[in-house]
């Protein structure tokens, strides 16, 4: 037990040789979040032109919430003006609320928005991703309205109005915008980064079996006394540590330097981010047996995490992504974790009510391993 110890010991002191790579992992996640965040406080009151094909209760809720919420000044105008506007370049995109707006809101179909522009811009993209948010708030809102009519048999729609006049003219319930953007949307979008950017800490991790492999150091650790299994596993024990910690730092720079809190209980949170980083580090475990060199590996890598990242929903909100998009989704951990996690913050949910997701994680991780470890020492009586 010493002896693991002290080699854990010694692999965590080897990752930490990298500085630049460290203040990389849990810089970048901040700095996108302060981006796509409190930077949309610098454009207050941006004029974004609106299409109401819908014309009902709700979607005028839609946009007093943009107005309200996002800070945007709405103009309306007919679908032939804002597609005329656009294609004369006279605006960078214009909104245009669907004729099943209020229709899709009650089902499961994909909200009935579309962005129309003619080329992506900067400054559009993070007005799209504010107007998304708000849709997916009232998404929610309406979803949670339709929960409760079914529980008490009463209307689903009266009950959604009611619950929209009371946040529209209540303080009582009506959050403040200060609240909505430090700790709703920034807190959000903090999950997301952090749920994909705590990917390449594991793979940073467990590269330097790449660089043995390169270098011809897993022959001669064949010949040592200790084994390399036992080896393989303190490198697998040190880079989960290795994430756990910059977990943790980057959890308490968006808490103390940006006033972000992730959820209410942290332990629970802590509970479930440990389960995922679990899966991630196994995961990427599995990699290591079939890679050649570095080149390859930090490739191969990096595109699974990119992918599986705007899949799970790490850079935009699921709710106005296409259909097939939220089918493939299911089967990214990003998409999982921060299902997870926003409920916790949103709901406050309890542990209890996260097995699911738990359940996931641990049971790929295991799986993970299992078939890393085959493969690990299918290579060791290879090379005996």
């Amino acid at each position: 037990m010493m002896q693991m110890f002290l080699m854990v010991k010694h692999q965590l002191k080897l990752m930490f040789q990298n500085r630049i790579a460290i203040l990389a992992t849990i810089s970048v996640p901040l700095l996108l979040t302060y981006l796509f965040s409190f930077t949309l406080n610098g454009s207050q009151h941006k004029e974004v032109f609106v299409a109401d094909t819908d014309q009902s209760v709700y979607s005028e809720q839609f946009m007093n919430m943009i107005q309200t919420d996002g800070h945007l000044k709405i103009t309306k105008v007919t679908e032939d003006v804002l597609k005329k506007k656009v294609n004369h370049h006279d605006i960078a995109f214009g909104l245009l609320i669907g004729p099943h707006f209020e229709e899709r809101l009650f089902s499961e179909d994909q909200v009935s928005l579309s962005f129309i522009q003619n080329q992506e811009k900067g400054d559009a993209a993070l007005t799209e991703q504010l107007i998304a948010q708000q849709a997916g708030t009232l998404k929610k809102i309406v979803r949670d309205a339709k929960h409760m009519s079914q529980t008490l048999h009463i209307d689903g729609k009266q009950t959604a109005a009611d619950l929209l006049k009371d946040i529209q003219g209540q303080s009582a319930v009506t959050v403040t915008h200060q609240a909505n953007q430090a700790g709703g949307q920034a807190a959000g979008r903090l999950i997301g980064f952090l749920a994909m950017f705590i990917w390449f800490v594991a793979v940073q991790g467990l590269r330097s079996f790449i660089d043995e492999k390169e270098n011809d150091t897993f022959t001669r650790l064949l010949s040592t006394p200790v084994s390399y299994q036992k080896y393989a596993a303190s490198k697998l024990a040190a880079a989960y540590l290795f994430g756990l910690l910059h977990i943790i730092a980057i959890i308490a720079a968006g808490k103390y330097m940006l006033n972000i809190s992730i959820a209410d209980n942290v332990l629970e949170a802590g509970v479930v981010l440990a389960a995922y980083l679990f899966a991630l580090t196994a995961l990427t475990m599995v990699l290591i047996p079939f890679m050649k060199s570095q080149k390859q590996f930090t490739s191969l890598a990096s595109i699974l995490i990119a992918v599986s990242g705007i899949l799970g929903g790490s850079f935009f909100s699921l709710e106005l992504a296409p259909k097939y998009m939220r089918v493939l989704s299911v089967f990214t951990p990003e998409k999982w974790a921060i299902g997870s996690l926003k409920d916790m913050m949103n709901d406050s949910a309890a542990i209890g009510s996260q097995i699911t997701p738990l359940s996931l994680f641990l049971g790929i991780g295991a799986a993970a391993l299992g078939v890393s470890f085959y493969f690990i020492n299918r290579n060791v009586k290879k090379h005996g």
